[in-house]
């Protein structure tokens, strides 16, 4: 097996003359940046409440007990809908709401609902049919108001604190007092009852202000929003409750002209008010997206150039404020049909959070855990896809510090590596164990060799393949050869690594993507 061949030479010979390309990790010293614990987190996107009542499929038991394997996070409520939605205390909950309370009122606050199983029934069968008018207004760029009741933000709060994530709620900035300034009048209502039940939330104001005008005929700039930033922290600071809540954005789209220029007066503005600033990321459009595009080191790379403008803008008005992603997937609209919720979309993600950890970004919000589209961690059934399962091992495996990592040998570019501190929660691992992950976008195998100092060491494989004919086309995964599959509807199935002795060479095939972790490396950027 060529696996297990010993380590005896810098450079091994492989199969028809290739060569393994030879690993350079920085262990030494100190690690190259550090991320925030909540790193991988999580978005529901506001169009889930675009008609209240599919809500309350997030009361679902094995919906929650997916989202708790990922957590801690944030769970960030927001998106283009947020814009368009107005809460009134005094409007009557759907019928689904209102049953869904009745039991949880009988219940522990976290208990599961087996009596809501039929209305939920109900919901799913006609959602494929939401689901439709949801991406169709999305792109009509046709958007109504749709009214949010008490309920609303009870199930919404429920879902995020019983699975162990923080909310981050999204409130409507297209509410103006003669098309200017900000009518905070609605978002007081809603702070009102959030304080009256004492929930735990963090703050934003509006989605994607670059676009406000192709989405309302509304336009606000840079300088406004920041006031009306100013004056959302004002009406915070008059609540007990959120006198230290935090609050994040301006959630801009991509960083294109017109947008940095948003970005930079924003912060100029108002930046001093903001905890974090939130930016959003898509490589491509879902319509027109390729398999190819999926694969190519050229679309992946686009991404460096993105958060590179980010980050120059606010080095330039908020200096050493922190930057999130605070909403990102694969592709724009709902995501790419039969790519986004696939094998393939593996390798733009697992990228993703590589890159925005080694280029200091704090979090990353993945669009979305659970809703409409396709690029969604757990479809329609209530089953994860392949990214869902990638996100788990990334959670359980990598750590908060980054460390400093290269090749010799092979395209960096087509062989793509990233080094962290092994996550220290995880009950294998201890302090200086690091974690690898990389992806392979070559057509052949490829194969990684640790340095010499390495060479002694024992090495967890967790590789992840796709499952079935589709190839990389696959809504299923393997981990080292076993299906991954939740065990029942709260049973999720133990993630079994592969044992590599010393001197192994990583094997990594023709587009794939795994994780190794060098048990005992004994790293210095990590104790």
């Amino acid at each position: 097996m060529l696996l297990l061949l010993p380590m005896l030479l810098p450079l091994l010979p492989l199969a028809a003359g290739q060569r393994a390309a030879v690993l350079r990790l920085g262990l030494r010293g100190s690690p190259r940046g550090e991320v925030s614990p909540a790193f991988l987190s999580l978005t529901l996107d506001a169009s889930l409440a675009r008609d209240p009542r599919y809500v309350a499929l997030l009361s679902n038991p094995k919906l929650r007990a997916l989202a708790t394997a990922l957590s801690p996070g944030f769970l960030r409520f927001g998106g283009t809908e947020t814009d368009f939605l107005i809460f009134d205390p005094n409007k009557d909950s759907t019928s689904e709401e209102k049953i869904l309370w009745e039991l949880q009122a009988q219940q522990e606050a976290c208990g599961s609902r087996p009596a809501f199983a039929a209305v939920e029934k109900l919901l799913l069968a006609q959602w494929p049919s939401q689901e439709k008018l949801i991406l169709a207004e999305h792109n009509w760029k046709k958007h109504k108001n749709t009214t949010i009741t008490r309920n609303t933000l009870d199930i919404l709060y429920s879902f995020a604190n019983c699975s162990g994530f923080h909310l981050i709620f999204g409130l409507n900035a297209l509410l103006r007092k003669d098309g200017l300034q900000w009518d905070s009048s609605n978002a007081q209502a809603l702070l009102d009852y959030c304080t009256s039940q004492r929930y735990n939330i963090s703050w934003e104001l509006g989605n994607e202000p670059n676009s406000f005008r192709k989405k309302s005929g509304i336009y606000i700039d840079g300088f406004q929003l920041g006031q009306d930033f100013i004056h959302l922290r004002q009406l915070l600071s008059n609540y007990t409750l959120y006198r230290h809540a935090k609050l994040y954005g301006p959630d801009v789209g991509q960083p294109r002209k017109h947008t940095q220029k948003l970005l930079r007066s924003f912060l100029k503005s108002g930046g001093k008010v903001i905890d974090s600033v939130t930016w959003h990321h898509y490589y491509v459009n879902g319509r027109s997206a390729t398999r190819e595009d999926f694969l190519s080191p050229e679309v992946l790379d686009t991404f460096v150039t993105a958060v590179h403008e980010v980050l120059e803008i606010v080095d330039g008005t908020v200096p050493n404020k922190k930057v999130w992603l605070g909403e990102t997937s694969s592709a724009y609209g709902g995501g790419a049909p039969r790519l986004s919720n696939t094998y393939v979309a593996g390798f733009m993600w697992l990228d993703k959070l590589g890159l925005s950890a080694r280029q200091g970004i704090d979090v990353v919000m993945r669009q979305v855990f659970f809703g409409a589209g396709t690029y969604h961690l757990v479809d329609a059934n209530f089953e994860p896809l392949p990214d869902y399962w990638l996100s788990l091992l990334y959670k359980k495996l990598v750590g908060t510090k980054v460390l400093q990592v290269s090749l010799v040998g092979a395209d960096e570019r087509k062989l793509r590596v990233y080094l962290h501190c092994t996550n220290t929660l995880h009950p294998k691992y201890r302090e200086g164990d690091v974690t690898l992950f990389a992806l392979n976008l070559y057509n052949v195998t490829q194969h990684l060799q640790l340095p010499n100092y390495l060479s002694s060491k024992h090495v967890d494989q967790y590789l992840l393949l796709p499952h079935g004919k589709e190839n990389i086309l696959s809504r299923s995964i393997e981990l080292n050869g076993r299906v991954l599959r939740m065990v029942d509807d709260k049973m999720l199935p133990e993630l079994i690594e592969k044992p590599l002795g010393p001197g192994s060479v990583l094997g990594l095939p023709a587009f794939s993507y795994g994780f190794y972790v060098i048990k005992n490396a004994k790293a210095i950027a990590c104790i």
